[in-house]
């Protein structure tokens, strides 16, 4: 059996897995430079990983439009949505000990769960 804290540690444990959940979660839908762009100081490589590290497990869906030129969309699954839901007690304790006055991508996805 495998330990479930591990298979958690596999995937958010690379740099900017979490960061890259929260800014699709804050959207319906995201375009590889449009992540890139809120992504500051991501490469294009990193991200690329990333974004299938993160879609094998099911947290992210990967849309492929046939069109020309083509593009990609991403959004969070059923799966992802939840997942993102359960990184902000995360950032409860982080808002409790610290005072944060900023528009950071995940400072807009603690305002928008919290209004939900």
């Amino acid at each position: 059996m495998k330990c479930p804290l591990c298979e958690i540690m596999n995937v958010i444990s690379k740099k900017w897995a979490l960061l890259i959940i929260n800014a699709i979660g804050n959207t319906n839908s995201i375009r590889f430079g449009e992540l890139k762009r809120v992504l500051k100081g991501i490469n294009s490589k990193v991200l690329s990983d990333r974004l299938k590290d993160i879609e094998l497990v099911g947290i992210i869906h990967r849309k492929s439009f046939d069109e020309i030129p083509p593009h990609v969309e991403y959004f969070l699954t059923d799966s992802g949505k939840s997942f993102r839901k359960a990184m902000i007690p995360l950032m409860d304790w982080f808002y409790s000990r610290h005072k944060h006055n900023s528009q950071t991508p995940c400072d807009i996805a603690y305002q928008i769960e919290k209004r939900d």
